[in-house]
């Protein structure tokens, strides 16, 4: 250890002061406090003198115009504690061998598991690389770096803390946005649903009472105004219709809504009971290959297959509806597609068909309120995926959706 403590020195001599730029960040869950100016950095090793060499090689450290604040612990109990009392740490530097052979590694294991610490970055130093192999370390213990103390000289230590404090940064800049981001999100989602809300009661008193009207409207009288009577019922279904969906829009895709392993074919299965009606009343036939389990939302991703299924069915005229289901592996993600024989889409309609409240009717038939393929865009975009679709006009169409593979 003298040796290393003589190379280290040696190497300092031949080194000048390094000033480096960043950006001023703190961690997320302390937004409400004053920020702090240093970067703060836990040694954690048995041995003096690594701390004191530690402390000499970095003493004029400097990035983003915040200097380092260095917290020393000299075993894995003492280091655990430290680090429950300074949650803004951005680097911890680890022995492996202290109290134990795997000490260091069990303090790694706290943080992040026991802890939930992912932002501090953990630079295992040490001086028995065989007591812990670096490819094993790395991976299970999710640890941000690997060095033998040997090959810490200054240069090599201040490009380390460089790297870590840049990563660190980033991270914790990426968590406040995304908090911000969500609150924003959700700020949005109250006010569409307090919207929909206010909005649903009035109508729904409307519709009820155009349901009472319409039990007589064959006595109404002069003769035309029954006739703009059924088509005012027509008009105020249409618009509850429209208003539920847009209300079901508002619904999906939530930051808050927990994903699992979402087995596809009892989603399919549970489908097709929801849609028997349906199948029934068209004769439709459901072709479908064996599905995967993907992590995903389960009701959203139950949404997005009615959706399209149920579109394959109401589009389909003269005959009776056949309806094909398949999946595939591409690149990272499986890819589904949804095809059928119905009346197909004129590529014109291809790029707006997703928007809310599209409308097609190049087949001549009434379009919808056109928010079911909103919907279904919406959901395979919160899941981290693309939709998109393959149709002519008179040959069907065939919808295409990706969703990530579970990691």
């Amino acid at each position: 250890m003298i040796d290393l403590h003589n190379k280290v020195l040696r190497n300092m001599a031949d080194n000048d002061q390094l000033n480096l730029a960043g950006e001023h960040t703190a961690l997320l869950n302390q937004s409400a406090v004053a920020e702090n100016n240093t970067w703060k950095i836990l040694i954690v090793d048995d041995e003096e003198e690594i701390h004191v060499v530690t402390r000499l090689a970095l003493h004029d450290f400097n990035f983003g115009g915040r200097h380092l604040e260095f917290v020393s612990a000299y075993s894995g109990q003492q280091a655990r504690k430290l680090i429950q009392e300074n949650p803004d740490t951005a680097i911890i530097l680890l022995d492996v061998v202290m109290e134990a052979d795997d000490a260091g590694l069990e303090v790694a294991r706290y943080i992040r598991q026991e802890l939930g610490n992912h932002f501090v970055r953990i630079i295992l130093r040490t001086g028995q690389p065989g007591m812990a192999p670096e490819r094993r370390v790395l991976k299970v213990y999710d640890i941000n770096d690997y060095r033998a103390k040997t090959e810490l000289t200054q240069d090599r230590l201040f490009s380390v803390i460089y790297t870590a404090l840049s990563s660190y940064r980033d991270l914790i800049a990426l968590a406040r946005s995304r908090h911000q981001l969500i609150g924003l999100v959700n700020e949005i989602e109250q006010l569409s649903h307090l919207a929909a809300r206010d909005l649903q009661m009035p109508l729904n008193d409307v519709v009820s009472a155009v349901r009472r009207i319409g039990g007589s409207v064959q006595e109404m009288s002069p003769p035309g105004l029954a006739e703009d009577f059924l088509e005012v019922r027509e008009n105020v279904y249409a618009m509850q219709s429209a208003l539920n969906k847009l209300v079901a829009l508002t619904s999906v895709g939530r930051f808050n809504e927990s994903r699992e392993l979402v087995d596809c074919n009892s989603i399919i299965n549970d489908v097709l009971v929801n849609l028997d009606r349906e199948f029934q009343s068209s004769h439709a036939n459901l072709h479908c290959e064996t599905l995967p389990t993907v992590f995903a939302c389960r009701r959203q991703l139950m949404q997005l297959f009615k959706n399209l299924i149920s579109n394959a069915i109401r589009f389909t005229e003269g005959r009776e509806p056949e309806i094909y289901i398949n999946a595939m592996t591409h690149e990272r993600n499986w890819l589904f597609s949804v095809s059928d024989t119905g009346v197909g889409i004129s590529p014109e309609n291809h790029s707006g068909l997703f928007n809310l409240f599209h409308r097609d009717q190049s087949n001549g038939t009434a379009g919808d309120s056109g928010v079911g393929l909103a919907i279904c865009e919406k959901i395979v975009r919160w899941h981290g995926g693309k939709i998109w679709l393959e149709s002519e006009l008179g040959k069907g169409s065939t919808f295409y959706f990706t969703i990530p593979l579970a990691e």
